[in-house]
C-alpha cells in the first residue's frame, strides 16, 4: 500500500507539470504524512543533507566549466 501511495503521488505531481525534483520531495512528504512519521525537522535535514554532496557538487560545477568554455570559444 505504502508504494502505490508514494507512487500514485509521484505521477500526479508530474502530471499537474511539477518539476521532478519537487515531485519527489512531495511525494516522500505525503507517504510520511501517511504513515503518520511527518515532522518538519526531519524533513529539512534530509534536504540539507541531501543537498550537502560532494558528487552533486560536481553537476553545477560542470556545467560552469562548460560554460566559461563556450563563452571563451574553445
Amino acid at each position: 500500500m505504502t508504494v502505490l501511495i508514494f507512487v500514485g503521488a509521484l505521477l500526479a505531481a508530474m502530471a499537474i507539470g511539477m518539476p521532478i525534483a519537487y515531485s519527489l520531495l512531495f511525494s516522500g512528504v505525503d507517504l510520511m504524512w501517511h504513515l503518520d512519521l511527518f515532522d518538519a525537522q526531519i524533513l529539512a535535514q534530509n534536504v540539507i543533507n541531501g543537498a550537502d554532496s560532494f558528487p552533486l557538487l560536481a553537476v553545477p560545477f560542470f556545467m560552469l566549466a562548460g560554460e566559461i568554455m563556450n563563452v571563451g570559444g574553445l
